[in-house]
């Protein structure tokens, strides 16, 4: 996930992807390449055609291991993600849409704008896999399923702590490639009872600003027109106290009416009406597709190094995906199209940059007025200062704060080293806390 702030990240000028034809690059190694196809040999007998948490461990072991490095868009590892990705594709029977029949959309972004010292642009792709409907009318529409696979690699401006080391990113966005595989898999299966095709995207990109699906929205293989939805999975693997945040629920009058008739009495709901936010499902939005956001929250682990494969709440991802699953049978088998609503408040909503950091993780579970803060970076700003997780800010010097929009804005008319009252609510007390500010580009 990009971050509760769009944020850019500066990344290595090393590029590997060819992009006409894609070929293995010399940073892509022989043995890399033989030892994948010998563990996915042993992965495909016990993988299954239904969704378990047996299949999302075998996956994970892949996608969140020492040799992807952090999948970091335009390194080694990500490459190794994305031929990964694509292998899988092919395995299930998925159909390749591109030109070269690879499964990769090659597409490059420059990074001059967040670090004027980069000259070259980055190599990057996406990888899709196509499913076709069955029925006459509805087969030419599709349900696209997406979900980023790239990550922080080791860490950098983007990261939330301080270390040189592979950041994983095993729930940021390991949980949600892994579900989108899955959902594959299943889909696959059932691909005779489809009404409408669907599309599967591993993004990449999305961490240095969203670029990925951007470039599939400005040069989609289906035509925007005929696509139905757009479902976006980025980190759903680390379900707690049942809370499932569903965004987009306003950008289609449809998409309550959906959600009330799917049996959920396992997930604390909490919907957000938003297109635009911190992930993919923004770029689709923005040209007028109805959205949905699954999410099980922020953690003291995002962009961390410490985001690892055995926090991830696998139970509770299968539980997630089976949601997801009946909202996309719904919608792959709607006989009308869905339609497309304007958020009000995203046409005026801008989240601004700033230079200033603070080390409180957002609560995005939490629905009540203010921010609540649900984790406090060891050695931060607010560490230091005495502020603690359950804080809920209702106040920054002397701007009123009722939601993260409001608390971003506040952030960019401060500078590094200037001492802010936050007055938070703690508990049944309201307190006034003073915090020195700190500078960005030394915690990222």
């Amino acid at each position: 996930m990009l971050g509760f702030v769009y944020i850019s990240a500066v990344l290595s000028d090393v590029h590997y992807f060819d992009h006409k034809p894609m070929k293995l690059s010399r940073s892509f190694p022989s043995f890399f390449f033989l030892y994948l196809c010998l563990f996915s040999t042993q992965l495909f007998s016990q993988t299954t055609t239904a969704i378990t948490a047996n299949d999302l461990r075998l996956r994970m072991n892949i996608l969140a291991s020492d040799s992807l490095a952090g999948r970091r868009s335009g390194e080694p590892g990500a490459e190794k993600a994305a031929r990964y990705i694509a292998s899988e594709f092919k395995r299930i029977g998925l159909k390749p849409l591109d030109s070269a029949r690879k499964y990769f959309q090659a597409y490059d972004f420059s990074e001059h704008m967040m670090d004027s010292t980069k000259k070259e642009r980055t190599k990057a792709v996406n990888v899709i896999g196509f499913l076709p409907g069955n029925d006459k009318k509805l087969k030419d529409e599709v349900v696209i399923i997406g979900a980023h696979y790239d990550h922080l690699g080791m860490g950098g401006m983007n990261a939330l702590d301080t270390v040189k080391a592979i950041h994983y990113g095993a729930d940021d966005n390991a949980s949600g490639t892994t579900g989108v595989l899955e959902l594959a898999e299943y889909y696959a299966k059932h691909q005779k009872e489809l009404k409408r095709s669907l599309l599967f995207i591993s993004f990449s990109g999305e961490e240095e600003g969203l670029f990925g699906s951007i470039y599939y929205a400005k040069n989609p293989y289906i035509p925007l027109e005929k696509t139905q939805a757009m479902i976006n999975m980025d980190m759903i693997g680390r379900l707690k106290d049942s809370i499932l945040i569903v965004e987009g629920i306003g950008t289609s009058p449809y998409w309550k009416t959906l959600m009330d008739s799917l049996k959920h009495d396992n997930f604390v709901m909490r919907y957000k009406p938003d297109g635009v936010g911190p992930s993919d499902h923004s770029s689709f939005y923005r040209k007028n597709i109805p959205v949905l956001f699954y999410f099980t929250g922020l953690h003291k682990d995002y962009h961390k190094a410490t985001d690892t494969k055995d926090k991830i709440n696998y139970i509770g991802e299968v539980e997630v995906l089976d949601l997801v699953r009946k909202s996309i049978d719904a919608i792959q088998s709607k006989p009308d199209r869905i339609a497309f609503t304007l958020v009000p408040e995203d046409t005026t909503k801008k989240v601004g940059t700033f230079k200033v950091y603070v080390g409180g993780v957002p609560d995005y579970g939490y629905d009540g007025e203010g921010l609540k803060i649900s984790d406090i970076t060891a050695g931060s700003p607010a560490d230091k200062a005495g502020l603690k997780a359950e804080d809920i800010v209702i106040k920054f010097a002397d701007i009123d704060i009722k939601n993260i929009y409001d608390y971003t804005g506040a952030l960019g008319k401060f500078k590094p080293d200037d001492i802010v009252d936050f007055r938070v609510k703690r508990g049944k007390n309201v307190l006034t806390i003073p915090v020195k500010l700190g500078k960005r580009g030394e915690a990222h």
